[in-house]
């Protein structure tokens, strides 16, 4: 072999083995628990962490955050679609003993989701509880405050999102009975909370293509066919698109553990193989991506719709710092869609990292992490007795930072350098393409 070839030999051997490793670090981050597979329908995760000290003569005195609502059931065509297609082939009689086993365990989904489409579930409500427990045992100073006893609460429409906001301050004001409510809902806060995007009907069909692309790339659907129906061409005529089944049958086995209650413990990713898994986790993580995160390839027309969030977060930490303010936090209660836009726009460390869509799984964006059931960003503020103020903020209850500016201290930020940054990012709401 002459040097020219040995060394593009050489080139395209290590690219394929760092895209192996790269693919095993997200099989691993699966195995180790193996609900993370659901990405963005996988319960809220808590994962202990310390906090770093703030500097000397800081105390908090005021939190502002943004929820998406916990863990629900399934949506729409979702939680209908894989349970009427096995239906219709085993009322032909198209399955195989296997695959009547499926359908049985699909129907208990399917019933549990008969009247109840998207709606939280006893999970989620314990999830945001659990949030809000750790919030006031974390930060006391700002919910013992006698002179500040006010909590402002934004929430979505949707009743999830309501739920969660109810769990979110029941939980809290068993913790900190002097607290008072403010609740508020609206189109107005929908709209807030989770904002178009920029001409998104510009970009789903691109946006569909690739996400179809990955799933033919990850998924091999043939296993699944001859183990589940039988042979007989009126298979095809009802299972059209075997990609298509993978998909629902992906759906009902993620959401198992958001209804982990309802359902008695039921689970039927065992149905899958690992592999088969594995490469729908892959397609999933892409998937959601592509939709709400800030991609290479639609990114600045999704955070486009975070920017009046920002606004909402700068003019109610004004006000709250206001002498004689009452506010001891400000709370929002949404979506992925909201959430998700919001951190890639605040820039926060790894969630707002750009990627083609196919490669955020391969460069540690891992969906189960980043946008989970339960989701949260939290930032808290801190002050002295000269009336400085400092901010750091939390995701998913995790220090993180702005790699895009400076910290004063650790992930702690002077708000006047945060406040500028907010500011930039916010300031422009013209065509981001």
């Amino acid at each position: 072999m002459n040097r020219p070839a040995k060394a593009l030999f050489l080139l395209a051997a290590f690219a394929f083995l760092a895209a192996t490793a790269e693919a095993q670090d997200f099989q691993s981050s699966i195995k180790e628990n193996i609900d993370r597979f659901a990405g963005v329908y996988h319960s809220y995760e808590y994962i202990p962490t310390a906090d770093t000290p703030a500097p000397k003569g800081y105390k908090p005195f005021y939190v502002s955050h943004y929820g998406r609502h916990g863990s629900r059931h399934q949506i729409g065509s979702s939680g209908t679609s894989p349970y009427k297609a096995i239906r219709r082939a085993d009322s032909l009689g198209l399955l195989t003993e296997a695959g009547e086993k499926l359908a049985a365990d699909m129907l208990r989904i399917y019933t549990e989701h008969r009247g109840m489409d998207g709606e939280l579930s006893v999970r989620g409500g314990r999830e945001h509880a659990g949030i809000a427990a750790r919030m006031q045992a974390r930060f006391p100073e700002v919910f013992n405050d006698k002179t500040r006893k006010r909590v402002h609460c934004q929430s979505s429409t949707v009743p999830r999102c309501l739920l969660s906001m109810a769990n979110f301050t029941g939980s809290l004001k068993d913790r900190a009975p002097g607290i008072q409510y403010d609740f508020i809902t609206g189109d107005k806060y929908l709209d807030l909370l989770a904002h178009d995007y920029f001409r998104e009907e510009d970009y789903s069909a691109q946006k569909s293509h690739l996400n179809d692309s990955i799933v033919r790339a990850n998924v091999d659907p043939s296993r699944v066919m001859r183990t589940y129906f039988k042979d007989d061409p009126k298979v095809n005529e009802i299972i059209s698109n075997p990609w298509t089944f993978m998909r629902y049958m992906f759906l009902y086995a993620a959401i198992c553990q958001d209804l982990e209650y309802e359902l008695g413990g039921l689970d039927i990713k065992h149905y899958l193989t690992e592999e088969e898994l594995m490469g729908l986790a892959i397609s999933y993580n892409e998937r959601t991506y592509a939709s709400y995160g800030n991609s290479l390839d639609f990114g600045d027309r999704i955070t486009w719709a975070a920017k009046w969030l920002v606004e909402d977060f700068i003019a109610r930490a004004e006000a709250a710092m206001e002498p004689g303010s009452d506010t001891a936090a400000d709370l929002r209660f949404g979506h992925d869609s909201g959430i998700l836009p919001l951190a890639g726009l605040l820039g926060l460390e790894g969630v707002a990292a750009r990627y083609p869509v196919g490669q955020a799984y391969k460069n540690g964006f891992y969906v189960w992490e980043r946008i989970p059931m339960g989701t949260n960003l939290q930032m808290v503020f801190y002050r002295d007795r000269k009336g400085d103020v400092l901010v750091k903020i939390l995701y998913n209850e995790r220090e993180t930072l702005i790699p895009a500016i400076e910290a004063y201290s650790g992930p702690y930020y002077k708000w006047e350098t945060l406040r500028a940054w907010l500011d930039r990012i916010s300031e422009d709401k013209s065509n981001p393409v």
